[in-house]
């Protein structure tokens, strides 16, 4: 996959997360449900929207 392929789905895959936070705002603190519901929606591979997840939204600096 190239780099501009990767970035690609890597926006797909935050443009869906804000998109399930919009219409679903009960489950917006649920992370687990938004990457499952994401990966499934987009047909990716859990463990790589769960790796965006982490990158892009997970407050790195609580312990």
């Amino acid at each position: 996959m190239t780099a501009l392929a990767k970035a690609r789905q890597e926006q797909r895959i935050v443009d869906e997360f804000h998109h399930m936070i919009a219409v679903n705002p009960d489950h917006a603190e649920d992370s687990a449900w938004l990457i499952t519901a994401t990966a499934y929606t987009l047909g990716e591979d859990e463990q790589d929207v769960r790796r965006i997840w982490d990158a892009r939204f997970r407050d790195h600096g609580v312990a």
